[in-house]
């Protein structure tokens, strides 16, 4: 393809180890680089640590508890690397945005960017798997810190479907622009009843 985007020549600023303030201030600014999506990866992060702040405050001495801990801790670290590059991977779109550049080559920078926020969907998910398996070994006193965690990482998978639900407005090709809106659709309606359930075992362990 003519003018073929170097991604290795594009510059990214990376958030996931500025201050929390820096993070905050910069999701508020209209041309800043830090948008929903890397916020949406921040809070699933935000998520996977309550949930490991629970487990860590529960039996840790119990096998269960103890690989819960080490697998949360795994995505909680990943997810903040998430935060990243989903800002790597919506460069590309935003320097042919800027160019001005053709319908298609603009079309693809969508498709490109929409590779991590689905990644933030899919791992939010396996966040939940892992706290299902210990919820009914989590302290009483951590319990609301466990039932936060899923509230936190729900913010976060409804981001992603809000995200590609613009993003596939701006897709010209109709069966991709439909199933980049309806993907994560699908997926919460599908996960809506487990996640509900989660919530209610949790609830009621609040000491």
């Amino acid at each position: 393809m003519e003018g073929k985007i170097n991604v290795t020549q594009l510059k990214a600023v990376l958030f996931s180890e500025k201050p929390v303030s820096v993070c905050n201030k910069a999701l508020s600014q209209k041309d800043s680089a830090y948008g929903l999506g890397s916020a949406a990866a921040e809070a699933a992060a935000n998520a996977t640590a309550l949930a490991l702040l629970a487990v860590n405050s529960s039996d840790l001495g119990d096998p269960a508890i103890a690989k819960a801990a080490e697998d949360l801790e795994t995505l909680r670290v990943y997810f903040l690397k998430l935060i990243d590059e989903e800002l790597k991977c919506k460069a590309p779109l935003e320097k042919r945005l800027n160019e001005g550049a053709p319908a298609a080559e603009i079309e693809a920078g969508y498709r490109t960017a929409c590779v991590i926020i689905d990644e933030v969907l899919y791992s939010s998910v396996m966040m939940l798997e892992q706290l299902d398996r210990v919820a009914d070994k989590i302290s009483p006193d951590a319990a609301d810190s466990a039932a936060a965690a899923v509230y936190y990482v729900r913010a976060a998978m409804h981001s992603v479907r809000l995200i590609k639900a613009r993003y596939s407005t701006k897709m010209n090709e109709e069966v991709f622009a439909r199933t980049t809106r309806r993907e994560p659709e699908l997926a919460i309606e599908g996960y809506e009843p487990f996640l509900n359930g989660l919530l209610k075992k949790l609830e009621a362990r609040i000491g």
